[in-house]
């Protein structure tokens, strides 16, 4: 020490420290824990690989159909989400007049339609004749045509059936050209190539260097995701994110946050992702400042944990007081 700490500290009680020893100890104690976990809760042998939209589109043309014709007629959710993608402020989540959402704007814009169907459509209207046609009396029909064949299809995607990896729709119904744009969209993706120009439509300057996959991630969004989930149960009822695919143990520390989805009066709620947020960064700015709190601070007091860690020097010195021996 120096002559400034020593003069600092002179008659403060100390006590000789190995901090080389203790961090040993705690490092072994944790690799003992870790391979001990490892061995009897690891992953599991069978390596699940992220879910893809061409991997949806091959197993489950029917959902992708439905979650692609959500996004071309304008009845998904996303459409309507608010801040910050759209401009729907009154679905912005917030308490009163707190508003984080709000404040920021819109950051992110996405029309979903445009974006996530539209401009794919384009880009395989330019390969496929059949498509480009099929897109030109879609886009020149009137809104009302159009919302009709979108109502049409979508009642038919209910009754279809998928034979040889082909939807087969009933043979009656006045769908226009969405089947074929719709076909179209499911050839696209089944060939790989959705992903990708998703990615490539959200800046195409950056091209081939965009690592924003927002948009291809929105894609597998509401029911898939959720079937997905359900299946690997990970869904928001057995934890969500804090579950891997397989047992536990997880992502643990994230139990804390997830702990307050299952209370039903916060997981309910419209805005539970921002009523979660608050009490857990309120939580963590309390505990942050209990060193500046009156009567919280007093805690390491009321529960001496201290006099166990230092248990042999209150064994000799039970006031903690040296000038006060217990031999005294």
């Amino acid at each position: 020490m120096s002559i400034a700490s020593d003069k600092n500290l002179k008659g403060i009680p100390m006590k000789p420290y190995d901090m080389v020893r203790e961090g040993l100890i705690v490092f072994t104690a944790i690799t003992v824990i870790v391979l001990f976990l490892a061995a009897f809760w690891g992953f599991p042998g069978k390596n699940y690989r992220p879910l893809t939209i061409k991997e949806v589109a091959t197993k489950a043309p029917v959902a992708f159909l439905k979650r692609t014709l959500s996004y071309f007629d304008g009845s998904s959710g996303l459409q309507t989400y608010g801040p910050p993608y759209t401009h729907d402020y009154q679905n912005a989540q917030s308490i009163g007049p707190f508003c984080p959402a709000c404040w920021l704007g819109v950051i992110f814009p996405l029309n979903a339609k445009v974006d996530l169907v539209m401009q794919p459509l384009q880009q395989i209207a330019d390969l496929n004749p059949a498509v480009a046609a099929a897109l030109k009396t879609y886009q020149q029909a009137s809104p009302k045509q159009q919302a009709a064949w979108d109502k049409a299809y979508g009642t038919a995607l209910g009754k279809a059936k998928v034979e040889n990896g082909q939807v087969v729709l009933p043979a009656t119904g006045d769908y226009g050209p969405v089947p074929v744009l719709m076909n179209g969209m499911l050839t696209f993706a089944r060939a790989g190539l959705l992903e990708a120009a998703l990615t490539f439509n959200t800046n195409p300057s950056m091209a081939p260097y965009e690592t924003d996959y927002t948009r291809a991630l929105f894609y597998l969004g509401g029911n898939i995701m959720g079937t997905v989930a359900d299946h690997f149960g990970e869904d928001g009822g057995t934890w969500g994110m804090s579950h891997i695919a397989g047992p536990y143990p997880a992502a643990w520390w994230l139990w804390p946050y997830t702990f307050l989805y299952q209370v039903p009066a916060i997981g309910n709620l419209n805005q539970a992702d921002l009523v979660a947020f608050v009490i857990w960064a309120g939580s963590l700015i309390v505990i942050m400042l209990i060193p500046f709190i009156p009567g919280l601070r007093r805690i390491p007091y009321v529960i001496p944990v201290y006099k166990i860690i230092w248990r042999d020097w209150y064994e000799k010195y039970p006031s903690g007081d040296p000038s006060k021996s217990a031999n005294k």
